[in-house]
């Protein structure tokens, strides 16, 4: 207990501005742990700041811990995790460092000590110092780059998809080209188009008035030698423009920009043509022509304009001036006409109060007293109102004169036709899709930019529910070694099998997620994530190391075993009938002699037992030693007993009778081995076999 409580008073714990503000009225130096509440004070440096307290810093240095999300003064270092540390003397900061490297913390609070009583400059707590400005501009340094680095990434990506879209086109219809025609150019023009279009043998396949946009011209001008001009894209944005889907001739092998140059050529011509009767010469205007757009561009303060034509910059001001005048005009009448009314009128008055006066001797001096002070009233509310009106005209004058504009032409040409073969696919791409149906597949949605973030396993539960509702944003996650993804290897890519694998604290959660929306970053970021990605360009980069192409989910894993199991059996069940058929073959070898005669060996039948089986079967056997062979005639007249012929063709096999059935049971070897090879005969031996021309017809066994 006697630790702790000495660790409470060496660092003061600041939670508010009011204790933040009375702490700064200390003397000496102030040395604060600047900390978020997620992230936390720096513990490690506790016992090395105590240490520097009692040797050299005593009571001229003062030590504090400062939670930033409830100090007012301290907000720009919320939701930080680098550790902060502010010096701090008479108020006013004197210096700043970040990290927590021991040594060089210790060094530096020295240096401030020594510092402590000498001039240098002071820092208000609020501003940022020098460091702080530094860190700001490698900051934004690297921002900038990473976004340069993400704008030239996507369109490199962008152009190799574009790259391969047109070289399958240009490889399906390498004799296809498009006309762009000018908003001039409409739709009741389109025959006299075809006119030079038929003497040229081109065929115009698809005619169609697309409203096009600024983004169709940036994907077509990708790889385009003669774009058309920034003002005239400007210009053509949202416009309806009339295109043409060219087949080229098949004897012309010319490309396809020259052909279609020749078209637009011969329609933007003067033709000549002589009169057979009076042989002159008839000049005919040209099919379609340029169309020259005038716009006015507003000139910004200090801007000049050096090309400005001289007769037509005067219409703008001319209205400004006669609206000038027109202002000015009433005033002195306005102002003129009441004053001398007032005066005639002051004037009568004047002339009948001094009649009065002349009549009335005794009020002639009081009245000029009551008379002046209505006077000079009215006189000085008539001064202001005359001001103020004087005074509001003033700034819309100046407002009208700062106004300055310069005039711009914009030529918008009738037709124009691409340079290149690619450009012409691109416009196939863009405007005339449909075409491409047969042989180009459908664009792939893009994938959206994404980041990664790590956090340490242990906050997995929470993490994980927090990914189911928003799964559509974050498609991978898995666990890993580390949160580094150079060095990360992958330990489970789902939280069931992580939980049956041995687990270390330094284990981290991985997720991609999609930077779609910032609400799934914030639903997470609150978990207080130990890594996160700079910007998309490095979280793609990062992504394709923590998952790869080669990297399945659990959902994924789980599909695959299943189909794999649903294929199983039946390729068990394909071997097991080769192999079955297989010994088969090695069964029927061996019995190729019994099967010629029409009788079957039984299949279960022992080694000792098969030349039994044979002689029963036949009526013959090979003699064994000792014994003569038997005569011709005792085999077939007297067969053993328990033997049994083959039937003749079209007979039904004999019913066993009692006596067989009870040698059967005395002996079930031979029995079963009967039994087994009636059942299990192939069936291709009847149509093979032959009964013997000299068969015994079937007789009874003798009786014992």
């Amino acid at each position: 207990m006697a630790k702790k409580g000495g660790v409470q008073q060496l660092q003061a714990d600041l939670q508010n501005d009011e204790d933040f503000e009375k702490f700064l009225e200390r003397p000496g130096l102030l040395v604060l742990d600047i900390y978020s509440e997620w992230c936390g004070p720096c513990l490690g440096m506790v016992g090395s700041l105590r240490k520097i307290k009692l040797e050299i810093g005593g009571d001229n240095l003062h030590l504090a811990i400062c939670k930033s999300d409830t100090i007012s003064y301290l907000k720009r270092f919320c939701k930080k995790s680098e550790p902060t540390w502010m010096f701090v003397t008479k108020g006013k900061a004197t210096n700043l460092l970040f990290g927590s490297n021991t040594p060089k913390l210790m060094k530096l609070i020295a240096q401030e000590l020594e510092l402590l009583n000498k001039p240098r400059t002071f820092y208000d707590i609020t501003e940022l110092q020098p460091e702080e400005e530094r860190r700001r501009k490698v900051k934004l340094d690297t921002q900038t780059e990473a976004i340069n680095k993400e704008k030239a990434a996507k369109k490199k990506k962008r152009h190799d998809y574009l790259n391969m879209m047109t070289d399958t086109i240009i490889e399906n219809i390498p004799d296809m080209g498009v006309t762009v025609f000018g908003p001039q150019v409409n739709r009741d023009m389109y025959k006299k188009l075809l006119e030079p279009a038929e003497n040229m043998k081109l065929q115009c396949k698809d005619r169609r008035v697309i409203n096009v946009s600024r983004a169709d011209f940036d994907v077509v001008n990708y790889a385009c030698p003669n774009p058309l001009s920034e003002d005239v894209l400007e210009q053509l944005d949202q416009k309806d423009l009339m295109m043409c889907f060219w087949k080229m001739p098949e004897d012309d092998r010319r490309p396809i920009p020259e052909v279609l140059n020749k078209y637009a050529h011969e329609l933007t011509k003067e033709r000549h043509e002589v009169d057979d009767l009076t042989e002159e010469e008839i000049v005919h205007p040209p099919i379609i022509v340029p169309m020259d757009l005038t716009i006015e561009i507003e000139l910004q303060e200090g801007e000049e304009w050096e090309d400005e034509p001289e007769p037509e910059p005067e219409p703008p001001p001319a209205p400004k001036k006669a609206h000038l005048k027109k202002e000015e005009a009433p005033t002195p009448a306005a102002t003129a006409e009441p004053v001398e009314g007032e005066e005639d009128e002051g004037e009568e008055g004047s002339e009948g109060d001094e009649g009065g006066e002349g009549g009335e001797a005794g009020e002639g001096p009081e009245m000029p007293d009551l008379q002046m002070e209505p006077f000079d009233l009215d006189f000085d509310l008539d001064d202001g109102e005359e001001a103020e009106d004087e005074a509001e005209p003033e700034p819309e004058v100046e407002i009208v004169v700062k106004k300055r504009y310069r005039k711009k032409i914009i030529r918008i040409p009738p037709i124009w036709v691409a340079g290149n073969a690619r450009t012409h696919a691109a416009l196939i791409y863009v405007f005339f899709r449909q075409q491409t149906s047969g042989f180009l597949p459908p664009d792939p949605a893009p994938e959206p930019p994404h980041i990664i973030m790590a956090f340490d396993a242990y906050k997995k539960r929470d993490l994980i529910s927090v990914m189911e509702r928003l799964k559509d944003d974050v498609p991978r996650y898995g666990f890993f070694t580390s949160d580094e993804a150079e060095d990360a290897k992958l330990i489970a890519n789902s939280a069931t099998k992580y939980a049956g694998l041995p687990q270390n604290p330094t284990d981290k959660i991985v997720f991609k997620v999609n930077k779609q929306t910032s609400h799934t970053m914030l639903s997470l970021a609150t978990y207080g994530p130990s890594y996160v990605s700079p910007d998309a360009v490095i979280g793609h980069e990062e992504a394709l190391k923590f998952f790869p192409e080669s990297y399945k989910t659990a959902e994924q894993e789980a599909i695959e075993m299943a189909e794999r199991e649903s294929v199983k059996p039946k390729k068990k069940k394909k071997r097991s009938s080769i192999h079955n058929v297989k010994s088969e073959n090695a069964e029927q070898a061996p019995a190729t002699s019994t099967e010629e005669s029409g009788e079957s060996r039984p299949a279960t039948a022992p080694e000792g037992e098969e030349t039994v089986l044979a002689e029963t079967q036949l009526g013959e056997a090979p003699p064994t030693e000792g014994e003569q062979p038997p005569a011709a005639g005792e085999g077939a007249e007297a067969p053993r007993e328990g033997s049994t012929s083959a039937p003749a063709e079209g007979e039904a096999a004999p019913v066993p009778t009692g006596e067989e059935t009870a040698a059967a049971a005395e002996n079930p070897d031979a029995g079963g081995g009967l039994e087994v090879a009636h059942s299990e005969a192939p069936p291709e031996a009847e149509g093979h076999t032959e009964a013997p021309a000299e068969a015994p017809p079937e007789e009874a066994p003798p009786a014992e």
